[in-house]
């Protein structure tokens, strides 16, 4: 992971969680337990950049060698994840949390605020979202970086107005499509592009008229709409457009800037690779395992889901695989220029097509090699790059002396062949030898249920009645901290109101309209897991709220 040539016979001693020692020629200290992986490959522990975490992903995710993960999300259930996974109680990579993206087009002394907050609840770096403006995406610079936060974003505005304005990072390559196009093919030829399917969510886009700040709900919903849905084809189309002069122009600002993009064609260009044939049998075969039937059906749906093709004329098609050809040159033409890229595939967005977890990012690897990236590079793109550009590269990414030990037994050298990262034999993480392989009856002990649904959530009550629960406190407890004071809060609680705990009725108190208070038996939250939180109430006008989550965490 460091760049170096790979070092023959070599002796890692491992004490605790970090390598205490490398290098050839070493005897094992007295009483060490010897692992013998000669002929084998040790790399270190990978990274996804861009990861929509979920309760079944673990085994996934460690099986193919993912060991720390950007988490996209916050709250109790993934700060759960988190502190059960570093506790060693939770299978799962090292999770470095965002808490939440900041998607606002306001005054921006509001946006300074919210990057504020979100500094001070701990976030691990700063994202903006599509109608942040480029004043507001300075000032939110300005905070994180003089926290020492990098701020990337899923940009509305293009490239250069995220650099000149102080963006790190380009997520799913956002701006860049935007700033290697002629005007005349924004302001002529793109309008007259039809919506491809218009069944699907987020692709209204009749028209393009950057940062009209006349429309309402941002500077331009038309534009936010479409960025949304990334895989929309028209995007795609742009990139078949790219006028090859004005990307040198803008590769040469990035690496000066030293601005990264996220690697993430095998999420955005996943119905126009070279390898998606290939992919679909590999995703098929996995989705048949025995083992893996515990991955969600609505999942499985979306994983296979290549119907937007059938909708796409032959010109289309031409034009948006040019898109992805002309991406591969942007690609390889910006590493050797000296440019940086991270490995983020999405995985896995409740909102638009799936990525298979774990699986698509060794993919991406593929895909840059693919594209003119050497191995090294694209290794260390998903390895020692994540880690420094987090600042935690004097901890992790690479195996070295000193630092914590997160390391991959390959039976193939990826160096010569990158698809070798299909064979990871072992996994350890923090100096622990992880279980590798998949196994049906697989549990994630702090589940997280209803996560799986392709629907915004809290918009309705799931009763007949007017009753709903819009938060509960505390949302997370620590195993063994019971009994356990839960207020409910909400619209419409009536006289007859109860808080049902798992399958339990509590006694509850109907402080006012609009909130409840029970007491959780400590009995309840003895073991970590997760308890579903609802109210119900009596007859008549029996029903129940839509339900809530209570995390009990490990101690």
């Amino acid at each position: 992971g460091t760049g170096a040539a790979p070092q023959p016979n070599t002796v890692i001693v491992v004490r605790g969680d970090r390598i205490e020692n490398i290098g050839q020629g070493i005897t094992p200290p007295a009483g060490a337990q010897v692992i013998d992986v000669s002929g084998k490959y040790i790399l270190p522990g990978l990274w996804d950049h861009h990861q929509h975490y979920k309760s079944y992903f673990p085994e996934l995710l460690i099986t193919n060698g993912i060991t720390s993960a950007w988490v996209q999300e916050g709250g109790p259930w993934i700060e759960a994840q988190r502190d059960g996974v570093n506790k060693g109680k939770i299978l799962g990579p090292r999770m470095f949390l965002r808490i939440q993206s900041i998607d606002f087009y306001g005054p921006p002394e509001e946006a300074r605020r919210m990057t504020l907050d979100l500094i001070q609840k701990g976030a691990d770096w700063i994202k903006v979202y599509t109608m942040t403006p480029p004043e507001n995406l300075k000032v939110i610079a300005e905070e994180a970086h003089k926290a020492g936060k990098v701020v990337e974003g899923h940009f509305g505005i293009t490239a250069r107005q995220a650099i000149d304005n102080g963006a790190n990072g380009l997520v799913h390559s956002t701006g860049i499509e935007l700033s290697t196009v002629k005007p005349e093919v924004l302001e002529k030829e793109l309008p007259t592009w039809r919506v491809v399917d218009p069944g699907r969510s987020r692709v209204v886009f009749p028209k393009v008229s950057a940062w009209n700040e006349s429309k309402t709900n941002g500077p331009n919903p038309d534009m936010t709409e479409y960025w949304l849905w990334l895989e929309d084809p028209r995007r795609l189309m742009l990139f078949g457009k790219m006028d090859r002069d004005m990307a040198q122009d803008l590769i040469k600002l990035m690496v000066q800037k030293q601005v990264y993009i996220e690697g993430c064609q095998i999420y955005v260009f996943r119905n126009f690779n070279d390898r998606m044939d290939e992919y679909y049998k590999e995703d098929l075969a996995l989705l048949n395992d025995p083992n893996l039937q515990y991955i969600p059906e609505v999942m499985r749906t979306n994983i296979l889901d290549y119907t937007i093709l059938d909708k796409m004329t032959p010109d289309e098609k031409a034009l948006a695989k040019q898109g992805f050809r002309n991406y591969q040159w942007f690609v390889k033409t910006f590493v050797e220029a000296g440019g940086k890229i991270i490995v983020g595939p999405d995985t896995s967005s409740n909102w638009h097509a799936t990525m298979m977890p774990g699986v698509a990012t060794r993919r991406e690897l593929q895909l840059l090699v693919d594209a003119g990236v050497k191995p090294m590079q694209a290794i260390q793109f998903a390895t020692k790059v994540p880690a420094e550009t987090l600042g935690k590269g004097k901890d992790l990414g690479t195996v070295e002396k000193g630092k914590i030990a997160d390391l991959l037994v390959l039976t193939k050298n990826p160096l010569d062949d990158i698809t070798a990262y299909k064979q990871i034999e072992r996994v350890m993480q923090n100096g622990r030898w992880q279980p590798v392989g998949y196994h049906y009856d697989f549990v994630n002990p702090i589940p997280n249920p209803g996560e799986n649904w392709l629907t915004f959530p809290g918009k309705d009550p799931l009763s007949d009645t007017p009753e709903l629960m819009t938060s509960i406190s505390p949302p997370a407890v620590t195993e063994g901290s019971g009994p356990v004071a839960l207020t409910v809060k909400g619209r419409a609680f009536v006289s007859t109101a109860v808080i049902q705990a798992g399958d339990r009725w509590l006694k509850t108190e109907v402080v006012s309209p609009s909130e409840l208070r029970a007491t959780v038996p400590a009995e309840l939250v003895a073991q970590a897991g997760t308890i579903p939180i609802q109210v119900v109430h009596a007859k008549p006008g029996w029903g129940k709220t839509n339900s809530m989550n209570l995390y009990v965490r490990f101690k």
